[in-house]
Parts: C-alpha cells; structure tokens; sequence
C-alpha cells in the first residue's frame, strides 16, 4: 500500500513540476522575499547556501527557516545554520537543508544535505574588500521502502565589496559532477549564479542575479530590501522562469534576535510562505 501511495504521489508531484532532485528550493526566508537575488547581498548564516563567500559578513550568528512549498501540507523544507568566526583562518559555518514528502503520515521521501563551509577574507583596503568562501555537501536521498542513496557535492563562490555601495557576487553549485544512485545514477544540478548589489542610499539595497544550470535555461531575478526604521525592514523582488513575484519583512537584530516572513507567488500554484529566525552573537 505504501508503494502505491508513493508512486501516486511523486507522479503527482512530478506531473504539476515540484520536483526535482536537489533543486534550488529557496531555503532563505530573506532571500525568498527578494525573489532570490542573493548571490551578491549574502551576508548571513544562509549564505552557505547561495554564496558561502559571504560567510565571512556574518559574525557569529544562529539561524532557522520553515516552509510548506506552494502551501502543500505533503512538502515541507527546513533549513538551519551556524557561522562562527575564527580571526586566523576566517569564517566557519554549518548547514543542514531537510524537504521531506509526507503522505497520510508515511515519509514518502526525503532530501536532506549537511554541509559544511569556510570563508576568508582574500583582501581589504579603503576602497575593497575580496572574500572567497567554499562548502562541502553529503547530499542524501530517500524513498520509504526503497532505501537511500548519498553523493557528496562542492560548491565555490567570490564576494567583493567596491567603494562600500557596490558588491559583486559569483557563485558554482556542484563543482565535481556528483551522481547520486547505483542503477540509473542521475546527475545533481549544476548551477552557475552571477550577482550585482547596488546601496544608492543608506539604508536601500538593490540586488540583480542572473542564475543558469549548466544543462538548461537562465534565469533572471531582482530584488528590493529597504530600511524603513531602524528596526524593521521591507523586502519585494520578481523573477522569471517561473514568473513569480515576492514580497517579504524583517525585524533588524534586536538584542541579537532576528525575524524574516516572505511570500513569493507562483503562476499556476498556490503561493509559499515561508518563516525565518535568527540570533547573532
């Protein structure tokens, strides 16, 4: 009975395009709320997950986000991270990413990655600062009955920062190639992602990314976060490939705590809302 749920339900999972082995699910809730265009704005625990240059920005920090894709009881993604920073050899941080597929309580299916990522800061100077950062990845799928499977996978990325204003991000997803199963092995995604950020006024930040999969389309997205008190800010972004539009809030630091909301639309699917927390330290 378990097998007929399975296959009925990733049959529908796949027939209406929510699946995909290991895709990008968008695992930040900041940067859900500016359509994903963070390659060059990562500057938090979440970074180890889109630009893990950008680890070296974040201090010392704890973080958390929850989401039930396209508002589907059945999809649920966690995501949870660490950065401390060690002044001689940079930035260390922990990453683990869970979506799972649930169906009248049986886990049908689960995709989960521990990684792990490093940071350091290449140059700095009154006019640049130059940072690269890597993570390492054990990508491990599974089917209720069926068993699992894991690959390991590295990512790779470059932040700078010109003139305080301007940052320039660039980021490879799955450097190695990794296959993930025996039989039939299927490769994970390959993605190259390039990124602009632009602070026209204190307080303003403007974000433009361009991602594409080694094998497929690109896509482009942008992204708006504004400061509108000390405390709180808002957060808009669109994309394409699906077209989809976000919208999101933040609660600045407050004696370390952070909180996050986005929702981003989707053409044909129910929108996602997704939850996000934080404490630095």
């Amino acid at each position: 009975m378990k097998r007929l749920l399975l296959i009925s339900c990733l049959s529908l999972i796949l027939s209406a395009s929510l699946f995909a082995i290991f895709e990008d699910y968008e695992p930040s809730s900041r940067a859900r709320a500016m359509a994903g265009a963070y390659t060059a704005v990562s500057d938090s625990y979440d970074g180890i997950f889109y630009n893990p240059a950008g680890l070296s920005l974040a201090g010392n920090q704890y973080g958390a986000s929850y989401t039930k894709l396209y508002g589907n009881d059945f999809t649920a993604l966690t995501a949870i991270g660490a950065t401390y920073k060690v002044n001689k050899i940079g930035t260390l941080s922990f990453g683990y990413q869970d979506l799972s597929v649930e169906y009248s309580g049986v886990n049908l299916m689960g995709e989960k990655t521990y990684s792990i990522g490093h940071s350091v800061c290449l140059n700095k100077d009154v006019n640049s600062e130059v940072y690269f950062g890597w993570s390492g990845n054990l990508n491990n799928l599974s089917f209720d009955e069926m068993g699992s499977q894991n690959s390991f996978g590295l990512n790779a990325g470059v932040l700078a920062i010109l003139h305080s204003r301007t940052r320039l991000g660039f980021s490879v997803t799955n450097i190695n190639k990794p296959k993930i199963g025996d039989e039939n092995e299927q490769s994970l995604p390959q993605r190259l992602a390039v990124g602009i950020a632009y602070i026209p006024y204190q307080g303003v930040t403007t974000a433009f990314d361009i991602k594409k999969d080694w094998n497929g389309d690109s896509e482009y997205r942008a992204g708006v976060e504004v400061e509108v008190h000390p405390m709180f800010l808002l957060r808009t972004g669109i994309r394409n490939n699906p077209a989809s539009y976000s919208f999101g809030a933040g609660i600045k630091p407050y004696k370390g705590f952070e909180l996050d909301y986005a929702i981003n639309t989707h053409s044909v699917l129910n929108p996602t809302h997704h939850l996000g927390i934080g404490l630095k330290f």
